[in-house]
């Protein structure tokens, strides 16, 4: 029987501990020509938390994307334990392959507690149960989508997804100041271990943020005449996202300028509690200019 996308990247989860502060991983083969940021970002948060005592959860993740990952190879992990406070602890980590620098990050974690609250409402949405799945989309739109629209949305992938407006998503349809909402589901069918809960948060987060800068130019990352690479990444944990569940994510575009984009996103459970904040910058140029 054949392992499933998700069974892989989740195997990943399992870092091989060489030393205290020492990890190393290795990508799934799952069809990506370089490591997909995304699994970069969750071993990096499963190797700061391993190091990180007394039951702190994810803060903030502040990033830096340096070379593209080869699937091929090991990937080393380092973590730079510098405080374990009452309250934060904070480390930096650095993955690297074959003596090279491919990804670095400041990962904080904070003990829960109250106090102030205030988060942005989230958007009224439709159900996700009445909009069209992957297959669908692709059934309805097939003689419109391009080949790299028609592989993303046909690949069993991690996570499940249903734009509320597919023709947004998959045309750049937009209207100024509307953000692109799409809802996302484990395609597990279930509720992970909690132990995998920050590195599917990190996963997720990624998916896709670069796209929401590119929407005010009427153009998407299925466009075969850009070529986009992700540079820093931020992410904000607000609470614990519920994974037996769907997810609604907003995606803004905050500024293109200069070859580069910066994209904006917020993740609620489909109860309305917002769980995460993202930025992304990176770069996006014309592969024809």
């Amino acid at each position: 029987m054949a392992v499933s996308e998700y069974d892989q990247v989740v195997a990943s989860f399992h870092l091989e501990q060489l030393e205290d502060n020492l990890f190393r991983s290795r990508s799934p083969a799952i069809g990506w020509r370089r490591i997909y940021g995304g699994l970069l970002l969750a071993h990096a948060v499963r190797a700061a938390e391993l190091t990180v005592p007394g039951g702190k959860k994810l803060h903030a993740l502040h990033g830096n994307f340096l070379r593209p990952g080869n699937t091929t190879e090991p990937i080393t992990i380092s973590v730079e334990r510098l405080l374990d406070g009452r309250s934060i602890a904070h480390r930096r980590i650095t993955l690297e392959q074959i003596g090279k620098p491919v990804f670095v990050a400041g990962i904080s974690f904070r003990n829960e507690a109250g106090g102030l609250y205030f988060a942005p409402d989230m958007p009224v949405a439709p159900d996700p149960d009445v909009l069209p799945d992957e297959p669908a989309i692709c059934a309805q739109y097939e003689g419109r989508l391009t080949e790299s629209a028609l592989k993303y949305l046909s690949r069993p992938k991690v996570f499940e997804l249903r734009p509320v407006r597919a023709e947004q998503f998959l045309f750049a349809k937009d209207e100024p100041g509307e953000s692109m909402l799409m809802w996302f589901r484990l395609r597990s069918g279930q509720a992970p271990d909690s132990t995998w809960n920050t590195a599917l948060l990190a996963y997720l987060s990624d998916m896709p943020v670069l796209n929401a800068s590119l929407r005010p130019h009427g153009r998407n990352f299925f466009d075969p005449a850009l070529s986009m690479a992700s540079l820093d990444h931020a992410l904000w944990q607000h609470a614990e996202p519920d994974w037996s569940d769907w997810l609604l994510a907003t995606h803004d575009s905050l500024a293109t300028e200069a070859g580069m984009g910066l994209g904006h996103v917020r993740i609620y459970n489909r109860s309305g509690r917002l769980c995460a904040t993202v930025s992304q910058q990176g770069f996006i140029s014309l592969i024809d200019a």
